[in-house]
């Protein structure tokens, strides 16, 4: 809770910048859930550097590795450097590997689904 005050107080009315919003996001994600930190990562702007790379972190916490992979590699598409590329790739491949491994009747998230496969 702290770290959002912070954020709010401080950073955002010194900067207003949107990488500062852009880390605000994670910190909401962390303090008060991914669902919120994805609320607040959506009333950004997407073409913000790094915003697929957060958003796959906040879709990764919520349960949802699918979209996680995908935002990742996204990410990785657009990295500037080798090093952050190459991170998010292994991330997107480690998530992609998760989901092939979930087993049948469960989502890739853990979560009972129906026999199509879709959570209830």
């Amino acid at each position: 809770m702290q770290i959002v005050e912070w954020y709010d107080e401080q950073l955002l009315r010194l900067t207003g910048s949107p990488v500062v919003r852009l880390n605000r996001a994670v910190a909401v994600g962390e303090v008060d859930g991914p669902r919120a930190g994805l609320t607040a990562l959506a009333e950004l702007d997407d073409a913000l550097p790094r915003h697929r790379a957060v958003a796959a972190y906040l879709h990764e916490k919520d349960g949802d590795p699918a979209t996680a992979a995908h935002l990742y590699a996204e990410a990785a598409a657009k990295a500037p450097t080798t090093a952050e590329r190459d991170h998010l790739t292994r991330q997107a491949a480690r998530l992609n590997s998760r989901c092939r491994r979930a087993p049948q009747g469960r989502s890739p998230g853990g979560v009972p689904s129906d026999r199509r496969g879709t959570p209830p």
